[in-house]
């Protein structure tokens, strides 16, 4: 966990290997799981939506199906599904609502009327009418959590248990849920005090979410930069050891390598082919290669074993790289059905480690499989790229909060060392994010100055080493 910086970033490990990177920035706000007090401002019968303004840049889809039985008149359920959504609501009312999935481009964020809580062992629902248990837990203990749900709860909420509750405490689950139910209280609190549109409840932080749907069983080291969350963690039982290393963990770990190997299109399989993942609007699709690997049998023999290593692959890269929406594989031609039951095999049993929800469609007429993945979050190529302007888009380079985040975190390595002064060569773009950040000095113990670059994307540390003899090489230079 790389947490001592103003980016935060966090990588998972399988078998030594890394599957998940996540980011967060303080230039970026996520509001899925946030639930607010919207207004409805269109009603279209044609698509049986509903638009809401949540006080975003682009008012809320909402579904008809995706609203709640609070929201639905008491009708039978075949008369529900005859009325349209103009039955249920009309343009000028408020409504609850939570976001379902972050807005992209143009393009709002996708609303839900059933409301849900998360927590670490159980989802609770106020208006969710039923429920559940995780099917991984043994027969005898869905029983005895069955009669403990329908005690908890009345008729009209709705709970999940979580496999990660099995062999938890009753009391546990029980405080937890009532926790839950209280922050569904808070929410109706403020309804009444609010004006429309008003931000409610907001989701946690992304490191809680992590260890909410990460079971603690399941993790068996954790590594962090931060002392708080250290101590925090530590306080909470989980396995983790603390880095005071005066290098970015990341760097020293060697995570760094490997999130750039990450925004690359080609990724090498451990026989010599390759994999190329290319991003369009509509899709992501991804070519498989023989590359270097000329097998010992037979181009038969080849193909099969390259398809096998890319059918583990592409199910890591869709977790590392945040893939979501449609994806197209377009494996080497393969002679049999049975060559493709292998590779599907292959496939399915990856995804189930997602926490993403995957979803296999199977092989087209012309031999590509189909898949589609849930988006959960921004993918990592937009989240740290951006067009390149000398070659017209066609090609991408670090955004200037990329590069500005990746400095912050190289100053922070100078942290009780001998250096006095630091002079970076740096863009405008890039200083103005540099300039946001909380006190570098103070953090650093390090006098920093920056200096004008020729424009190339990056940045350049031109001199580390005393105060008076930067002061000495700033005359030379031209600074901001």
């Amino acid at each position: 966990m790389n947490l001592r910086a103003t980016e935060k970033r966090v990588a998972v490990k399988e078998q030594d290997k890394i599957v998940e990177l996540l980011i967060e920035r303080p230039t970026t706000e996520h509001i899925e799981g946030n639930i607010y007090y919207g207004r409805v401002v269109n009603v279209l019968p044609g698509m049986q939506a509903a638009f809401v303004d949540i006080g975003q840049k682009q008012p809320g889809y909402l579904h008809r199906d995706q609203l709640s039985s609070y929201q639905l008149s008491p009708l039978s359920k075949p008369e529900k599904e005859k009325r349209g959504i103009s039955h249920f609501v009309h343009q000028g009312e408020a409504i609850l609502v939570q976001v379902a999935k972050e807005g992209e481009g143009t393009k709002g964020p996708k609303l839900t009327g059933l409301i849900e809580f998360p927590g670490i062992h159980i989802v609770y629902q106020p208006f969710g009418k039923f429920k559940s248990i995780s099917k991984k837990m043994k027969e005898e203990s869905r029983k005895e959590w069955r009669e403990h749900l329908y005690s908890w709860c009345t008729e009209e909420e709705g709970v999940i248990l979580r496999s990660a509750g099995e062999h938890v405490l009753v009391e546990v689950v029980e405080e937890e849920l009532s926790a839950l139910q209280q922050q569904y209280l808070d929410v109706q609190g403020k309804m009444s005090s609010s004006q429309v549109p008003a931000l409610l409840h907001k989701e946690d932080h992304f490191l809680a979410k992590l260890l909410r749907e990460m079971p603690k069983a399941e993790i068996k080291l954790m590594e962090v930069d931060d002392a708080p969350t250290f101590q925090l963690l530590k306080k909470q039982g989980y396995p983790v050891r603390f880095y005071d290393g005066k290098e970015d963990i990341f760097a020293r770990r060697g995570i760094d390598q490997e999130l750039e190997k990450a925004l690359k299109r080609i990724v090498w399989l451990p026989s010599g082919g390759y994999i190329i993942i290319e991003h369009t609007e509509a899709m992501t699709v991804v070519d498989v290669n023989t590359g270097k690997f000329v097998g010992k049998t037979g181009l038969k023999e080849t193909a099969l074993k390259t398809n096998l290593e890319a059918a583990k692959e592409v199910a890591r890269q869709l977790r590392l790289r945040e893939i979501g929406g449609i994806v197209i594989v377009d494996f080497i031609d393969m002679s049999s059905v049975e060559e493709q039951e292998q590779v599907l095999k292959i496939v399915r049993n990856e995804v189930r480690k997602d926490r993403s929800v995957v979803r296999i469609i199977g092989f087209t007429e012309l031999h590509l499989l189909q898949l589609t993945r849930k988006k959960i979050r921004e993918p990592l190529t937009r989240m740290l790229l951006q067009k390149c302007d000398p070659c017209l888009g066609k090609g991408t380079v670090y955004s200037p909060e990329t590069i500005a985040f990746q400095l912050e975190r190289k100053l922070l390595e100078y942290y009780r060392s001998d250096v006095e002064a630091i002079i970076v060569d740096l863009t405008e773009d890039v200083k103005r994010i540099m300039d946001a950040l909380p006190d570098l000095v103070e953090r650093t113990g390090v006098e920093i100055y920056y200096v004008r670059s020729d424009g190339k994307p990056g940045y350049e540390i031109v001199f580390t080493g005393s105060a008076i003899d930067a002061k000495d090489r700033l005359k030379s230079l031209e600074p901001y």
